[in-house]
């Protein structure tokens, strides 16, 4: 089971109310849990995710809040995206397109881990709006780009080398 911890603002879009939200657990899955929040830019409302061991990260773009009962499998299809990108082993691939999309959500427990996952979103707004906007970029080239920038909080490894690390 993934579990999210959300933003205020991100547990707003979804339309989650305190008695939605679990109490944080320990990590129970490779990479079963997340950090949520949320953006507007060109007028689309995007999902941002960051992995919380790994710092991994990637956006869905065009989210409706009338389309929050489809959230668990864009999540899904999400990661799965990512982790293609990232030329996850075959193995890998299967047993996340195997398992259940179950989402636990919970508020965010973490500042720092909050002020990097803040840090990223920018980073995706300004890639975005330097290439041209959504008509004109490349969002796995963009993700791709961000998700190899060095990492003080991983020892200034590379998310996807902590990526890796975790698979191997």
């Amino acid at each position: 089971m993934y579990q999210l911890r959300c933003t205020k603002k991100s547990q707003d879009l979804l339309g989650l109310k305190a008695q939605d939200l679990s109490e944080v657990d320990s990590e129970s899955h490779v990479l079963g849990n997340w950090y949520m929040h949320t953006f507007t830019q060109e007028r689309r409302k995007c999902l941002f995710f960051m992995e919380e061991k790994t710092l991994m990260s990637f956006i869905l773009v065009g989210f409706r809040k009338s389309e929050s009962k489809y959230f668990h499998e864009a999540f899904k299809s999400g990661l799965l995206n990512l982790l293609e990108l990232e030329n996850a082993p075959r193995e890998i691939l299967a047993s996340f397109e195997n398992a259940p999309a179950a989402i636990g959500f919970t508020k965010t427990d973490s500042r720092k881990l909050v002020g990097h996952m803040n840090e990223k979103m920018s980073l995706f707004q300004d890639f975005i709006h330097a290439e041209g906007g959504f008509e004109h970029c490349d969002l796995s080239e963009i993700t791709a780009t961000i998700n190899r920038m060095p990492q003080r909080q991983l020892g200034w490894a590379l998310s996807v080398e902590a990526l890796n690390d975790l698979f191997n």
